[in-house]
């Protein structure tokens, strides 16, 4: 076959083997990169959800999960112990009566439930009421009023009167109050602790005449000490018109040890520290701070209201028999043995007034060497 009678054929056999460029292989065709896809976004993680706010065991190694101190009067370093925090709301550690009688009693650490005030401590319950000693019981003897209650935000205890009184008297103990005290307790307190200690409670109260408030902590023994009070504060009336019914005046003591203040005149005093005036309806915070070198110092709001120092001793002895320390909250009414607030009241007058609790916490920190 020849070329020149087939054209075409002859263009083919040039470009096959009459020496024209051969077509590209697959091996020698460029390489067109795919099409970039759209990267997946990248996802952050999901955040931690917070832990659950607990009571906690009372121990440094074993936390409470809560918040910080309100006020830190002595620096970082303390370790949430006790997160006793009242209502029904969100955080809230104690919402029940079930829970409150979980971790609170309804008398004292020597099973009274008077302690000289003119009021007797209501039980919620039989379950809960001591034996053998005629204590009131919630519903029974309160003609269905309630004693405490929670909010959303705190525990309420009220004053109620007993077996259906129209008149109530101091030395009559027909009036029920709803104080507790925590079962939880220290061995121990200050330098026989060897541990620095930060308490405290944010509270407030609406009072009839001759009540009896008080924020403490003593031991399982006392003679005329150990015991340290937060606040306490009463309705008097001592004549002439000087009255404190609604609470405007308190005091803060260390009672068996050395104060910087004694509070002979409450209002004095505290106006020394710098509080010049006080509405008990407000809430306010009190706080303790008791450190392993036995010294004491009590604040209101942040503000230093007493100083101070004590062995936490049976008597505040130097050498004295160590004892414990238990946290006790009173919400109650007259006293048996101040005249100044044992007297008669109607008892229309306990209507609509109460102690409210938002919570109470501890701290413990093991001091610098």
């Amino acid at each position: 076959m020849r070329c020149a009678l087939l054209p075409t054929m002859a263009v083919i056999l040039s470009c096959a083997g009459c020496g024209g460029d051969a077509p590209p292989s697959e091996a020698t065709r460029p390489v067109v990169p795919p099409a970039p896809t759209a990267a997946a976004p990248v996802q952050p993680p999901a955040p931690t959800p917070p832990l659950a706010p607990s009571i906690g065991s009372g121990r440094i190694d074993a936390p409470a999960i809560g918040p910080a101190p309100a006020f830190a009067p002595d620096g970082t370093g303390f370790v949430l112990v006790k997160n006793w925090d009242f209502g029904t709301g969100a955080g809230s550690t104690i919402s029940t009566i079930s829970q409150l009688s979980e971790h609170f009693q309804y008398h004292d650490q020597f099973g009274t439930i008077a302690n000289q005030y003119g009021s007797l401590i209501v039980a919620p319950d039989d379950a809960t009421a001591l034996k053998g000693r005629k204590q009131p019981v919630e519903g029974r003897n309160t003609g269905g009023k309630p004693v405490r209650a929670f909010t959303t935000d705190a525990l309420q205890t009220f004053l109620v009167p007993l077996d259906g009184a129209q008149e109530c008297h101091p030395s009559k103990r027909n009036v029920g109050n709803g104080s507790f005290q925590a079962k939880w307790k220290l061995a121990k307190g200050g330098s026989r602790l060897g541990q620095d200690l930060l308490w405290e409670t944010r509270v407030r109260y609406t009072v009839p005449p001759y009540f009896w408030f008080a924020i403490w902590c003593s031991g399982n023994k006392w003679d005329k000490g150990a015991e340290i009070d937060l606040v306490e504060s009463f309705g008097y009336d001592n004549g002439g018109g000087y009255t404190n019914y609604d609470g405007r005046f308190w005091h803060s003591g260390i009672v068996g040890g050395r104060e910087e203040d004694h509070y002979g005149n409450w209002q004095s005093s505290m106006a020394k520290w710098g509080v010049k005036s006080f509405d008990a309806t407000a809430w306010h915070v009190w706080s303790l701070l008791y450190a392993a070198d036995d010294s004491i110092t009590i604040f209101m709001d942040g503000i230093v209201v007493q100083r101070g120092f004590s062995h936490w001793t049976l008597g505040t002895k130097p050498d004295g028999e160590a004892i414990d320390m238990s946290f006790i909250f009173d919400g109650s009414w007259g006293h048996t043995k101040v005249d100044s607030v044992n007297k008669p009241l109607p008892a229309s007058a306990f209507e609509g007034k109460s102690y409210e609790w938002d919570y109470s916490r501890v701290w413990l920190r093991q001091p610098a060497k």
